[in-house]
């Protein structure tokens, strides 16, 4: 049986060869992300009347990053259950016993080092044309690397669940990108939602809003990583990741019983 990390290399360099074949398409959308932080830092500056600048940008751009990891993700994972429904995989793939969670945790991991090297071209584009200033140091990366990845992993679970959906009753992918929206704006990625007092309790419950504040707190704000590990915001973090991911899993174990059952694969 090929191991996981054996998997997750296989689909990092098939998303690489991807990637190398459609180079124009990824340059577009790289730029197309560049131009969107721009255009609603510009915005915002304006609001603010030339208030939203420096530590406000990098806090600003933290959760931008963060967003666009989540959401390509979540999309791609989805998108992989129709890509295997189109080719005809999808039952062999997605209804393997065991491999099932394995091949969609192979993936999931695949896209997340995908996108991250993705973020890390438009952060640096970014920091340049806005001249953004360097709030953290080298000893606070591996605190964010860990707090990146946890917030990661609800995401991930939501992408689960979307996949155990679509495995149960098709077509619904085209909710992820509207779903992928609207956590920009409910999570606080762009901007802290702690003054505005229904939205900030729903922000809690959505994915990724506790993660982006607290790597705003170690990157911007300098709280250093024992005092966030020993908060309670860090706790619900990974409640909140916990719960994402167990929805997501099992979302999917019942959709595969169900499509098992029904044998509505077979139209495919």
């Amino acid at each position: 049986m090929i191991s996981l990390f054996n998997m997750i290399r296989i689909e990092v360099r098939r998303e690489w060869l991807l990637s190398k074949s459609y180079w124009i398409e990824l340059v577009a959308d790289q730029l197309f992300f560049i131009l969107g932080f721009l255009v609603l830092t510009g915005l915002f500056e304006v609001a603010t009347r030339g208030q939203y600048a420096g530590a406000a940008q990098m806090a600003a751009l933290i959760g931008y990053l963060v967003w666009r990891v989540a959401g390509g993700c979540m999309d791609d994972v989805t998108h992989s259950v129709e890509e295997d429904a189109q080719w005809g995989t999808l039952e062999q793939v997605w209804l393997s016993g065991a491999q099932l969670v394995k091949v969609l945790l192979a993936r999931s991991i695949s896209f997340i080092i995908y996108y991250s090297l993705r973020v890390l071209v438009i952060a640096v584009a970014i920091g340049l044309i806005l001249r953004l200033p360097l709030t953290f140091t080298a000893a606070d990366v591996p605190g964010a690397i860990l707090l990146y990845g946890l917030t990661l992993i609800s995401p991930l679970g939501l992408a689960f669940l979307l996949s155990g959906l679509h495995l149960a009753f098709k077509n619904i992918s085209a909710i992820t990108q509207p779903l992928a929206t609207i956590l920009l704006f409910l999570t606080g990625a762009l901007t802290p939602l702690d003054g505005i007092p229904i939205l900030y309790p729903l922000s809690r419950i959505l994915p990724l809003s506790i993660g982006i504040d607290l790597l705003r707190d170690l990157l911007v704000e300098g709280a250093s990583l024992r005092h966030i590990l020993a908060s309670w915001p860090f706790v619900a973090l990974l409640i909140n990741s916990a719960l994402y991911l167990s929805a997501g899993l099992l979302v999917l174990s019942w959709a595969r019983q169900k499509a098992l059952t029904d044998g509505s694969l077979a139209h495919y």
